[in-house]
């Protein structure tokens, strides 16, 4: 009655190892359905935007300080300035500078909502590879000698009893 009790163990140990692996080949194939291509092509064109926008900005600046009679460039500035700066254009100026304002703040709450949501799941991954490799201190296995011992390090990765 034992060894059925035994067999039971280890074929329900099985089939959650299987079931198991059948989950790790899904998440691996839905990690690797991501297309890594794509994340790339918007990284490329993130920089190239930026690189445009920070171009722009410095040709603003040197207008910004023409205006007050700096040297080319030298004036620091907020975008929220411009409009006092050039009062004879002040009302289009004013709703080009709220409305990139708006559309940097949106941008930002969806950079950090992304890098919120990979945190997140490279945590989960930790928590589940730590679950799966390390060994609870209750536990206790039969080492080489068939006597109890205290596992010394993951069971998961080094064998199991």
């Amino acid at each position: 009655m034992a060894s059925k009790s035994i067999i039971e163990l280890l074929e329900k140990k099985e089939a959650l190892y299987t079931e198991l692996l059948s989950i790790v080949n899904e998440e691996s194939r839905t990690l690797s359905s991501i297309a890594l291509e794509s994340l790339w092509a918007y990284t490329e064109e993130k920089t190239r935007l930026s690189m445009e926008i920070e171009a722009i900005r410095e040709e603003l600046l040197l207008l910004a300080s023409a205006r007050l009679g700096l040297k080319t460039g030298t004036a620091p500035m907020h975008l929220r300035e411009l409009p006092r700066l050039f009062a004879e254009h002040e009302p289009m100026i004013s709703r080009s500078v709220e409305s990139i304002i708006f559309l940097k703040g949106k941008i930002r709450k969806i950079a950090e909502s992304s890098v919120s949501f990979v945190e997140n799941y490279l945590e989960t991954i930790e928590e589940i590879i730590q679950m799966l490799t390390s060994s609870s201190s209750k536990t206790k296995i039969y080492g080489m000698d068939r006597h109890l011992m205290e596992p010394g390090g993951s069971v998961f990765i080094q064998g199991e009893a």
